[in-house]
Formats: structure tokens, sequence, C-alpha cells
């Protein structure tokens, strides 16, 4: 499932190659149920769910149509994404590479980048955007379709999960130094600022997947191909991680929290990876 030495190159590196998780037709369930959330969401939405608005980009200007980039909690509309979510292999990695007995779900999401389209996801990292009290997060990014260079696979900064000056520490310096004007530009701002290859481009084949610290700078450039790049994201948390309303108290998340500010992340909306559940889908 995963050898000692590729647990050490992800501490080391905040990233992981990992390979081949699905085949072809779980590939094409996925697929499929992206697209059917699509016609519903072109023809009116569901609105059962407050994530469900969020992160949509339905541009009529566009000459396939309207396109959803961003679409939360796949794994609540579409069985496919809910079965993904207890993966063995998957599973087992994450428990891992978090070296937790157990992963609950913080969210999960599809991304999709259309051709010729959008770069407007610059080098950030993850953690901050989260009200969540410490970086055991994980995210597993699996590709739809074949990801590369030019349709805007994943680039990465190797190692820079481990810089103080982005710790989280560090980030609260920044912010307080920033709040005194001492500086007018963070450290982080100008890392934002660095086109994606700035980074390590991380090419995937669909079925394939590669992992990312929450703490780990990564971006996506624009999709030059004449061709649909889709990813499906999940994001980890290791046992434990608790909420923290102090950051990112505003994610569309917060109102389906069923514990409070300073408790442990659980609930029936953040379920726990159950690799025994995998084969009790279909």
């Amino acid at each position: 499932m995963i050898e000692q030495q590729q647990v050490q190159f992800f501490q080391q590196n905040g990233y992981l190659k990992y390979g081949p998780v699905l085949n072809i037709g779980e590939v094409q369930e996925l697929r499929d149920g992206l697209d059917r959330v699509i016609q519903i969401e072109l023809n009116g939405g569901d609105d059962s769910e407050p994530e469900f608005e969020f992160g949509h980009d339905l541009r009529s200007q566009n000459p396939s149509g309207r396109v959803i980039t961003q679409f939360l909690n796949m794994w609540k509309r579409e069985p496919a994404y809910e079965r993904l979510l207890h993966h063995p292999t998957i599973s087992g990695v994450l428990c891992a590479l978090l070296n937790t007995s157990q992963v609950r779900l913080w969210h999960d999401q599809v991304i999709s980048k259309p051709p010729g389209d959008n770069d407007h996801f610059r080098f950030h990292q993850d953690f901050y955007f989260w009200p969540l009290d410490r970086p055991e997060i994980v995210s597993c990014w699996l590709a739809l379709d074949d990801a590369t260079v030019d349709s805007g696979c994943m680039h990465v900064i190797p190692e820079s999960h481990l810089d103080p000056r982005f710790s989280p520490i560090g980030h609260e310096e920044e912010l307080r130094a920033k709040e005194r004007n001492e500086i007018t530009e963070s450290e982080r701002d100008k890392v934002a600022k660095q086109p994606a290859s700035f980074g390590k481009p991380i090419q995937i084949k669909a079925g394939e997947c590669m992992f990312h610290h929450c703490l780990n700078f990564h971006a996506t450039p624009t999709n030059i191909t004449p061709n649909q790049r889709r990813a499906h994201v999940m994001i980890f948390m290791a046992k434990g991680v608790q909420v923290n309303l102090s950051q990112a108290g505003n994610h569309v998340l917060v109102s389906g929290f069923e514990v409070d500010d300073g408790e442990e992340l659980v609930g029936k909306g953040f379920p726990a990876s159950d690799p025994k559940l995998w084969d009790r889908y279909y």
C-alpha cells in the first residue's frame, strides 16, 4: 500500500505522487456523477445544503455553456463519491502520512478546469482558509482526466510546509506585523505572486492520485489544451483535529458543525473513512 520511504518523502517534501488507485470504469462513474450534478445545477440547482451554492462559476459567455469550476461535498450528492471516502488504499495511505489510527473527511470538492480556463488557483496554503486548530490535514488529489503541465496539473513547492515563515506561528507574526504597518507584503504574499512554473509539476493520469500537506504551497496553471481537466479532491483530518473559529470562522461549512469551538470536529457532515464500507455500496 505504502512504503516507509514514501512516508519519509512526504514528511520531507510535503507531497507524494502516489499512482493508480482507480480503474477506468471507476473513473467514469465519477465523471458521470459529476455530469448529473452539473445538469441539475444548470437547470436551477439544488440548494438543500449551503455549500452547494459555494464555489460555482456559472458563466454564460463560455462557448460550451455555463460551467461549474468548483463544487463542494460531492459525496452528499453522488454515491460513487461517497463510496470513494472509504477507498482502502487511499484511507491506508492517509493514515500512514498523518500517523493516525483514523482519518475523517473535512470536505471534498471537484475542481474543473475547462479548456483555456483560469489560473486563479495561485500559490497558496490551504490550512489558513479552514476553521481548524492544527495542520494535521492532507489532501488526496485524484485525476478524473489526465493532468499535464499543459492542462493545468498540480504544481507544488517542495519542503514549503516545513518553512517556519509559513508555519502557524510565522503566519500569526506576519499578521501582527501587517496590523502594526511594519510590513505591507508578507512572505506568503510574495510566494503567491509566483507563476505556477515556480513549483514542481505533478503530472498524473486519470485514476491516479497525489497527496499534499495542508501547509504545502501549491498552484495550478491555465489549461491551454482543448480538453477538460477535472480533478476530485478529498481533504482528510487526523483524529483529534478540533474546531478553531478564530481562523476562517466564516467558512461555509461552519453552519453544519455539530460541535462547539475547541472540540474535536466530528459529526454526520464529517464522516470517518472506513475501508470496511468500500464493498458495501454496490
